[in-house]
């Protein structure tokens, strides 16, 4: 009589906890990517996330946009190397210590070598690949630096798409290496993409291949960018896939003119009364007389406290988006701390008050010193980048 073997009850629970822990693995990754393409200034973005189609190939890839503070965009993609729990949990780190570090203010050279740091201290095993770029919707320049990552592709409007020359460095966690940055001025209507091996390299077309069909898939992309992923997708047959892949793409848009006021100031005794008649003008200019009196108050501070350490002229910047934003840029790297207005002393009042009136104040280091900045809400102001940001 023939017997029907059926599985054991440890095979039953072996496979089950498989499953539990893919279960976790796919859940971790939910939880982990941003689910909506985040609203940027100058910046559109579209996104995908598709999970390797072998359970077993759940992985560590990520990408964020991020709002950074003068009106700037942060840009990122990574790739944990490995599959499972354990790259996904590194991936999380990884994704969190990026925005700790690009609100920071750090370039992208510095953010990717913190990273580094960071990804030693995490693991022994998992090695990471991550391209890191911030663009200044006033300059219209995208700063890039690549931790062993695929590179950008930079689609024009009338021209074929291409890979950005950017130098690769090595993957993050080997230690011992700088990232390099490179400057790529763009213009109004460039897309930029940012993906993941796994888009363009599987076991049926080598990576080589892969990007020659990126790019022409974004040769003369569509206008909508959710129109443009999807045609991406379908051109690169990512069913044939086994690893995970990650794809953002960003459309450019620059500031315009009429936004921004700047002027170079001495740092002289004289900077404070003329930062004050600058920048009351540009908000009378702006039709927003009722923030005079606060944003003087404001910059007083701030250009006080940067002539007291700058050794060459000091820049203010104004610009107008859904806030006024007012930054102060001065050559000295010593950052100004907030301390508790002390009744009895005359000093340390003035971010005090600087951090009560206004909407948000930072300081963060630059290349070449420091950048001092605070926000001022405005309905005004909010009404009319409302209007342009409806598409």
């Amino acid at each position: 009589m023939h017997q029907h073997s059926t599985p054991s009850r440890v095979e039953s629970q072996d496979a089950g906890s498989r499953e539990s822990v893919l279960e976790l693995a796919e859940a971790l990754q939910r939880i982990m990517l941003p689910q909506v393409s985040p609203r940027l200034h100058g910046v559109d973005v579209a996104q995908r996330y598709l999970p390797g189609n072998d359970l077993i190939q759940v992985g560590g890839d990520w990408f964020d946009g991020m709002a950074l503070p003068g009106r700037r965009v942060g840009l990122v993609v990574g790739d944990v190397m490995g599959h499972g729990v354990a790259s996904a949990a590194v991936m999380g780190q990884l994704r969190t210590a990026v925005q700790t570090l690009a609100h920071l203010g750090l370039a992208p050279g510095e953010v990717l070598a913190h990273l580094d740091e960071t990804a030693r201290r995490l693991s022994d095993t998992h090695l990471a690949t991550c391209l890191y770029g911030i663009y200044d919707p006033v300059t219209r320049v995208f700063t890039v630096a690549n931790a062993g990552h695929p590179p950008p592709i930079l689609a024009r409007p009338g021209e074929p798409a291409r890979l950005l020359q950017v130098p690769t460095g090595v993957p993050i966690g080997i230690g011992g290496h700088a990232f390099e940055a490179v400057e790529v001025e763009l213009a109004d209507g460039d897309l930029l993409a940012l993906y993941t091996d796994g888009l363009v390299e599987n076991p049926k077309r080598d990576i080589g291949d892969g990007l020659d069909e990126l790019c022409a898939a974004l040769s003369g992309a569509p206008e909508q960018l959710e129109s443009v992923c999807d045609d991406v997708i379908k051109a690169l047959n990512t069913e044939a896939r086994t690893d995970d892949a990650a794809l953002l793409l960003a459309r450019f848009h620059g500031m315009d003119a009429d936004r921004v006021a700047s002027w170079t100031l001495e740092p002289s005794a004289r900077a404070a009364g003329q930062a004050r008649r600058l920048l009351g003008r540009a908000l009378e200019r702006w039709a927003l007389p009722h923030l005079v009196p606060v944003a003087e108050l404001g910059v007083t501070e701030l250009i006080s406290n940067a002539i007291g350490f700058a050794s060459r002229p000091i820049t203010l910047r104004v610009l107008r988006t859904d806030v006024i934003t007012i930054e102060v840029h001065d050559d000295s790297h010593a950052l100004p701390a907030l301390r508790g207005a002390d009744v009895l002393s005359d000093s340390g009042r003035g971010l005090y008050i600087v951090d009560h009136l206004t909407h948000r104040w930072g300081a963060n280091r630059t290349e070449g010193g420091k950048v001092v900045w605070f926000e001022l809400k405005s309905s005004a102001a909010h009404a009319d980048t409302d209007q342009e940001a409806t598409p």
